[in-house]
This record gives C-alpha cells, sequence and structure tokens, in this order.
C-alpha cells in the first residue's frame, strides 16, 4: 500500500519526463537527486568545523606518534582520547547529510526500478565486457548520477 502510493506520488511529479525517451528522462530524473544530495551536503554540513576537525585530528595523530615514540604511553593513551572523540565529531557533521542522502534514495530508488524495470535504456553499437550492448536502468542511472555529481560538486564547491 505505502510503495504504491509513494509510486502514485512520484509518477505525479515526474509525469511530464515519462513522455521523453528513457535515457533523456533517467538522465534528468538522476540530475535531480544529484543535485538535492548536493545541496544537501551544502548546506547541512560545516565545511569550516570540518577542516578544522581534520587538522586537529591530524595534529594528534602527531602528538601520538612522538610520544609513543619517546615511551610516554600514558600521554598517547590520553591522546587516543582526543582522537576518538574528533573523529567523533568529524561523523557527526558528515551524518547530518548521509541521513537526507539516504532516505532520498531509498524512497526514489524503488520507483525508478518499478518505472523502468526490463526497459533497454540505451542501446549501444558495441558491446562492453559484463555489461553488454545495453545499458538497464539501474546503470544508465549509476553512469549519470556519477558524472552529473562530479560536475555540481565543482560549481558548488562541496
Amino acid at each position: 500500500m505505502i510503495i504504491e502510493a509513494l509510486n502514485s506520488f512520484f509518477d505525479l511529479i515526474f509525469s511530464p519526463l515519462l513522455f521523453l525517451k528513457p535515457h533523456i528522462s533517467l538522465l534528468i530524473i538522476s540530475s535531480i537527486i544529484a543535485l538535492l544530495v548536493i545541496l544537501a551536503n551544502k548546506f547541512l554540513v560545516d565545511r569550516k568545523k570540518l577542516e578544522e576537525i581534520k587538522k586537529k585530528i591530524e595534529e594528534i595523530r602527531i602528538k601520538i606518534a612522538e610520544a609513543q615514540k619517546s615511551g610516554n604511553q600514558e600521554y598517547a593513551n590520553k591522546l587516543l582520547d582526543e582522537l576518538l572523540k574528533a573523529n567523533t565529531e568529524h561523523l557527526k557533521q558528515n551524518f547530518k547529510a548521509l541521513i537526507i542522502t539516504v532516505a532520498l534514495v531509498s524512497f526514489i530508488l524503488p520507483w525508478i526500478k518499478y518505472r523502468y524495470e526490463g526497459m533497454v535504456i540505451l542501446k549501444l553499437p558495441f558491446s562492453i565486457p559484463l555489461i553488454g550492448s545495453s545499458f538497464s536502468w539501474f546503470i544508465w542511472y549509476f553512469l549519470t548520477s556519477f558524472v552529473v555529481s562530479l560536475i555540481l560538486r565543482k560549481i558548488f564547491g562541496v
């Protein structure tokens, strides 16, 4: 019931795109998803704080190596605790965007599968090992999403 409601919802939202050829409509849909993921990453992750944490982690690692060389295990253990806290903070910063990304993808990928499964999205004039001479929805989605994400990351500086 929920899946059918989601399918109807996404059919309604993307209905203008469904009249296009499958490879074009899937390219546009994957571009929209990539854009939303990039924007979530840009606005939910504090880049300055992330850079500060990375620097702090590197400084702590250097201090740990020095403490271990000098044989000061107690100080090294104290630094390991600091390193663990800094790593936890680093993960917290990235986790916000990850939750949005996973939620978005987990809702829309089943619809894409429902809409495009069994279709030949793109037929190639040659054969690629392990893939063949045509792209399924998943391979086409993966390729287009990857390329569009690279471009959008450069544009938005993420």
